[in-house]
């Protein structure tokens, strides 16, 4: 008879036990006080304006969430790693966030190449990425329950500009320059794509690493093939310097690069030699003198605390933070992972206060938005050349 009560004392305790795992198990990073959210991304190298900028505006929004009491009591908090925009350093960076740390989601990571070789373990652990620092396809397809973007991809902003520069400026001689990257050859298959329905061929190509900082190779293979396009697969740092090397070998042809070129960052270090630059791009470009109402206050508190102006990206970082609080609310005091997928499947019509493009989700859609807009560095700048407020899609 001991026995038998024994035996069923065994059987409750690991039946509790089990519970007390599965629930564990779908509460990763949830507790009762806390929710844990990590970020891994460039703080050095090539790109670290990119990650320091993203971060800052992250933090912000999540740090008025606990000020003001957290998500139903729950304060978050967040971790950042520097991934040095190097792939070894992302995966070892993500797997702390996700084994040691148990984030419950990750958000504003930078890098498509990191990203891409991260997401196998985020699917492994059932942790979803939010929001990317990348705009390329990968982030949102296929449609996986766990991938989540609200920038509309390099692949659509290249051939979006293509097609204009051809259609609207009777470009005929196209050429690109682009990174030997994943990043790089998502652009360059855009050229390719676009060139191809438009029944155009390449005239040239010339492509480089993430840290080459000569380019005048590349700039006269490309003035000698007589291009009077070319299109960029660059990001800061080379786009910089490719632009800068044209303009004093005295070749001002039309350069035009995407998203991931399209910092304020570039007029302010490439200075003259980057003016006339354009770039297709889904994060509009919002200066101080333009903000009013909550991007007003966003401004005065990023400048207080950071001593500098908010870049787009840190807008970006704050408005994506800003989805992510909004998805929590919406899952409930109660937050399960499936809860705060279907809170940010329920995100619809959502404008963030820098004058961006309109972002909805559902079940189906898991990028916020596909607009592009056209710009041009003038006098130090990001502006309109032509007072459009959209590209047309390819």
């Amino acid at each position: 008879m001991k026995g038998k009560k024994l035996l069923k004392m065994l059987l409750s305790v690991v039946i509790l036990l089990g519970m007390v795992v599965a629930v564990q198990a779908g509460t990763r990073g949830v507790s009762k006080n806390q929710i844990v959210v990590g970020t891994h991304t460039a703080l050095s190298g090539p790109v670290a304006g990119w990650g320091i900028d993203a971060t800052n505006g992250v933090r912000m929004r999540f740090d008025e969430a606990n000020e003001a009491g957290g998500i139903y009591g729950r304060k978050i908090k967040y971790i950042v790693e520097d991934s040095q925009y190097r792939v070894p350093i992302a995966v070892q960076k993500a797997n702390k966030l996700v084994n040691r740390d148990k984030a419950f989601f990750l958000i504003a990571s930078i890098g498509t190449p990191m990203n891409n070789a991260i997401f196998p373990m985020l699917k492994k652990k059932n942790v979803p990425n939010l929001f990317p620092f990348t705009a390329a396809r990968s982030m949102y397809e296929p449609l996986d329950k766990l991938k989540f973007a609200n920038l509309a991809p390099y692949y659509g902003n290249v051939r979006a500009g293509l097609k204009y520069f051809v259609e609207k400026k009777g470009k005929e001689r196209v050429c690109m320059m682009y990174q030997d990257t994943d990043f790089g050859l998502e652009t360059a298959e855009a050229v390719k794509d676009q060139l191809r329905e438009m029944d155009m061929t390449l005239v040239a190509e010339t492509t480089h690493k993430a840290s080459e900082t000569n380019f005048v190779g590349a700039i006269n293979k490309l003035r000698d093939a007589k291009c009077d396009v070319v299109m960029l697969g660059t990001i800061i740092k080379d786009t910089i310097i490719a632009v800068s090397t044209a303009r004093k070998m005295g070749w001002n042809v039309d350069m035009v690069g995407q998203t991931a070129a399209c910092n304020y960052v570039i007029p302010l270090k490439g200075k003259k030699g980057v003016e006339g630059l354009y770039a297709v791009t889904s994060i509009p470009i919002m200066y101080e003198e333009q903000a009013t109402g909550k991007a007003k206050v966003f401004f005065e508190n990023y400048k207080k605390r950071f001593g500098k102006m908010p870049s787009e990206v840190a807008q970006q970082g704050y408005f994506s933070a800003d989805l992510a609080v909004i998805a929590l609310e919406k899952a409930g005091k109660k937050l399960t992972l499936n809860n705060f997928l279907k809170g940010l499947e329920s995100i619809t019509g959502y404008q963030h206060p820098f004058g961006g493009p309109i972002i909805s989700f559902g079940p189906k859609k898991h990028l916020g938005s596909d607009e592009s807009i056209l710009l041009q560095v003038k006098d130090g700048k990001w502006v309109s050349p032509t007072g459009q407020k959209k590209v047309v899609g390819y």
